[in-house]
């Protein structure tokens, strides 16, 4: 664990309480987006260009490897399996924006780590027609180890590619960073270090529907 103790998993924890506070604002932020993605999809279409679906989404499963940052945590990261889902909207031929969520565990003898993220995402397609995108993204990490907890915001960069596999889905992988800093690891609510940091180090098979 990248703590310093072990423990039994604190089931009067709240760790979807930051999620319920972000989903409302990212829900809106999707649907706002939506509004100028579904105005370029109709020009597009009376200039007698091939529109696409107004909504994408994609799923993401693979590894992710994740430490803490501070004075007495360990500086091995504990590698564990971990799974996205993201669904939104395109803003232009180049950029689409959705919303993402994300899970991530690991266990060993003594305790169980969890992990759970919620925020924007933006995927960039620096040139047109070309298999590669870069990924940028901020929203909230929540971590979990017996009576540890953790609440943070975090950013995400990255980059991955795609092909075209059936219909509207294509598939690849992506690699992804994730950093969150300058948030306090707390035990039973009382805090026991400020100034933690916190990294996932990510890559995955990625399947989505443009």
């Amino acid at each position: 664990m990248g703590t310093t103790q072990g423990g039994v998993l604190n089931r009067g924890s709240t760790p979807f309480t930051a999620v319920r506070r972000l989903l409302p604002l990212a829900v809106l932020l999707a649907v706002l987006l939506a509004v100028p993605s579904a105005g370029a999809a109709a020009q597009s279409a009376r200039a007698g260009v091939a529109t696409r679906s107004p909504l994408w989404y994609e799923v993401t499963v693979g590894g992710s490897g994740m430490r803490l940052t501070c004075d007495f945590c360990q500086p091995a990261r504990d590698v564990g399996p971990s799974f996205t889902a993201a669904v939104g909207a395109y803003a232009g031929d180049r950029l689409r924006i959705g919303l993402e969520g994300g899970l991530w565990t690991y266990g060993n003898e003594e305790v169980r780590e969890h992990l759970q993220q919620l925020g924007l995402v933006a995927h960039l397609t620096p040139t047109p027609g070309k298999p590669i995108f870069l990924i940028g993204g901020f929203g909230w990490s929540g971590y979990r180890a017996g009576e540890f907890k953790y609440d943070a915001p975090r950013v995400t960069v990255g980059a991955g590619w795609q092909i075209p596999a059936f219909g509207k889905f294509v598939v690849g992988n992506t690699v992804t960073l994730d950093a969150a800093a300058f948030a306090t690891l707390r035990s039973d609510e009382v805090a026991v270090l400020n100034n933690v940091g916190l990294s996932v180090v990510r890559a995955a098979v990625r399947v989505a529907r443009r």
